[in-house]
């Protein structure tokens, strides 16, 4: 059950994945490899953490890039950083995202 849990958040965050039925042994495997997977994350992540992965979640559920359009330029921001976002970060030794992630638009209006 924790397994499943655990497959349905990775599925609901930026990940695409679409339901799929599994008959072949080698999808079944396949299927059971990334729940395995999904666990090891969470529990990982609790233990560097010293949180509960329902705190984390919620937590890194506030962490948000907004895209922002101005005529032909376009750039993605993302939103300040509270200290329970920064210090899960530093815990997993995942790098602060810089604050402006990406600028599109044409060489001259950039």
């Amino acid at each position: 059950m924790i397994i499943e849990r655990c497959f349905r958040t990775l599925k609901s965050t930026q990940i695409h994945l679409t339901p799929v039925n599994h008959w072949l042994p080698h999808r079944i495997e396949a299927h059971v490899k990334i729940c395995a997977l999904a666990l090891l994350i969470q529990r990982t992540t609790e233990l560097a953490c010293g949180k509960t992965w329902s705190t984390i979640r919620h937590a890194l559920a506030e962490f948000k890039a907004i895209e922002f359009e101005t005529g032909p330029n376009g750039f993605f921001r993302r939103n300040e950083i509270n200290e329970d976002i920064s210090q899960i970060l530093e815990n997993l030794k995942v790098s602060m995202p810089k604050p402006v992630l990406e600028a599109t638009g044409t060489k001259e209006s950039l």
